[in-house]
């Protein structure tokens, strides 16, 4: 298969797309399961300000990871989300003391993103 490269970076995207949309029209929904509890406008406001960029990120990489020289750009921007995004829950569950299913669901999550830009980052080859 000549285009095999892109499996990974669509089904990546693929699911980044739909959990940032879920962030961004259900954040209730999406809160306490998959992303912190939401209480009120303004936490509500960050979950779907949250979604938003995960969504963005999604789109940019379906459109540009049709060629391999933006594959690789977006490779890049996909890793350093997830790295970062990883760092950052493994903080929280510092600050919190503890571990909890939502803190340690981001740097699962996140982990497995990284497996998933690894994979893309071999086939690339």
């Amino acid at each position: 298969m000549q285009d095999s490269w892109k499996v990974p970076f669509t089904i990546a995207s693929t699911a980044r797309l739909v959990y940032g949309l879920g962030c961004v029209f259900a954040p209730q929904h999406v809160a306490g399961r998959l992303a912190p509890t939401v209480r009120g406008a303004d936490s509500r406001m960050n979950l779907r300000g949250f979604g938003g960029a995960q969504s963005g990120i999604a789109i940019y990489t379906l459109a540009t990871a049709r060629q391999k020289a933006g594959a690789r750009s977006a490779l890049l921007l996909n890793a350093l989300v997830d790295g970062f995004d990883a760092a950052v829950s493994t903080l929280e569950i510092r600050d919190r003391g503890g571990i909890d299913a939502v803190a340690a669901g981001g740097v699962a999550v996140n982990v497995l993103g990284l497996a998933c830009w690894t994979t893309a980052t071999l086939a690339l080859r």
